[in-house]
């Protein structure tokens, strides 16, 4: 399993990922107690790669899980998902229809 896989796996289990500078911080946010079995592998190989869990974290969106994102006007990456109202007020085309 690629490490991508492996963070998208326990978001959608229940662990909200966030980069903190250089520091890949997780913390379990999910119901009850997360399956130790199903988790720790999962866990284990985001330990061991740290370096490519920042990289993709730096394209992913906890909120939707989605990988896609246009800049606003002060640089700030907005979901093309998530923020798509936000994005057709910024940039009037993409709303437009053909």
């Amino acid at each position: 399993m690629r490490t991508g896989e492996a963070v998208m796996k326990l978001v959608s289990l229940g662990y909200h990922f966030e980069l903190v500078g250089e520091k890949v911080r997780y913390e379990w946010q999910g119901l009850g107690d997360p399956n130790a079995g199903q988790v720790a592998p999962l866990l284990d190989l985001v330990r061991k790669n740290k370096d490519a869990v920042r990289y993709f974290l730096c394209s992913f969106c906890p909120r939707c899980g989605g990988c896609c994102f246009v800049p606003d006007y002060e640089g700030r990456p907005l979901c093309l998902a998530c923020d798509w109202a936000a994005l057709v007020e910024l940039y009037p085309d993409l709303g437009i229809k053909h």
